[in-house]
């Protein structure tokens, strides 16, 4: 068979047994129906149909063929039915790979309330980086990556991005918490804690003590970050955080907006010329969406 249209006049004219209404349910004209029967008997190099004073009746080559034709149309149903349904339900496994200062905030929040609606999906999430984020996807280790100060890059296509401040995050009961803002340098003479070199926030940070004469020195350098700050911060060390985190249950804190730091910008991507699963286009989207909704004043959570 040539293509799904064969298929479909074939059919059509076995149902109908004549080439007018035939013609109509195509929505073609009479002699072009009558072209297209033509290429069909040429292209197989048998008669099809015999020709009577009523119109046109299958022989037995255009039944068999018929059958054939029924089958495919059939088959093709069903297949359009098992996407929808994949549409749907959203089965599937999508794998991610994200910068240090996203990874332990603001996937984990966002993934469990992804996953209480689409419960068929399983998701694998690696440390990544904004220098390796691009190999990650150009390999298919992963199928999309949520870093921080991602470079533009061709083969990159971006499915949402969002400015956000960096934050000093203490606990109220620490020198600096009645300041609304703080610069690099005082925060430089009180115990801190930073995410390891190399890291997207690191770097920032680092840039702007440079920029203010200034080194940071950690009391606590963590690949685990998010997961020790809270205790950190109530043993009074000053921890970092994005606009878009979540504060969870750790509300209680204060946060201080770092003077003259540019914002950070997290940006979702792909492959500009893949072609995502249904599951992960519907993360994708769905990630985008938190991403545009975090606000720049939300309350930060390292």
């Amino acid at each position: 068979m040539q293509n799904l249209n064969d298929l479909k006049i074939l059919d059509a004219i076995a149902q109908f047994g004549s080439i007018r209404k035939a013609a109509e349910h195509m929505s073609l004209t009479s002699s072009a129906l009558s072209r297209k029967i033509l290429a069909l008997e040429a292209h197989f190099g048998v008669d099809l149909f015999e020709r009577t004073s009523k119109g046109l009746r299958l022989n037995p080559s255009g039944e068999y063929l018929a059958v054939h034709a029924r089958a495919q149309l059939a088959e093709l149903e069903k297949m359009r039915g098992e996407l929808q349904a994949i549409r749907k339900s959203t089965s599937g496994h999508i794998r991610i790979c994200a910068s240090q200062s996203v990874l332990e905030s603001f996937l984990p929040v966002h993934l469990a309330k992804f996953q209480q609606k689409n419960q068929k999906v399983t998701v694998a999430v690696n440390h990544s980086s904004s220098t390796r984020a691009l190999t990650d996807l150009q390999e298919f280790h992963s199928d999309i990556a949520l870093c921080l100060n991602l470079k533009d890059h061709v083969d990159l296509s971006v499915l949402g991005s969002s400015d956000q401040d960096i934050y000093a995050v203490v606990s109220p009961n620490h020198p600096l918490a009645d300041n609304d803002e703080v610069s690099v340098a005082e925060i430089s003479r009180h115990r801190i804690v930073l995410p390891p070199q190399g890291s997207g926030l690191r770097l920032m940070l680092d840039r702007q003590a440079n920029a203010e004469g200034v080194s940071l020195s950690p009391a606590v350098e963590s690949n685990t970050y998010a997961s020790i700050a809270r205790a950190c911060r109530s043993g009074g060390l000053i921890t970092f955080g994005l606009s878009l985190y979540d504060q969870g249950d750790d509300g209680d804190v204060r946060l201080l907006r770092i003077r003259k730091m540019k914002p950070a910008n997290v940006r979702l991507v792909k492959l500009r010329e893949r072609t995502l699963s249904p599951a992960a286009a519907k993360l994708a989207h769905y990630l985008a969406k938190r991403l545009r909704n975090a606000p720049l004043d939300a309350a930060p959570s390292a």
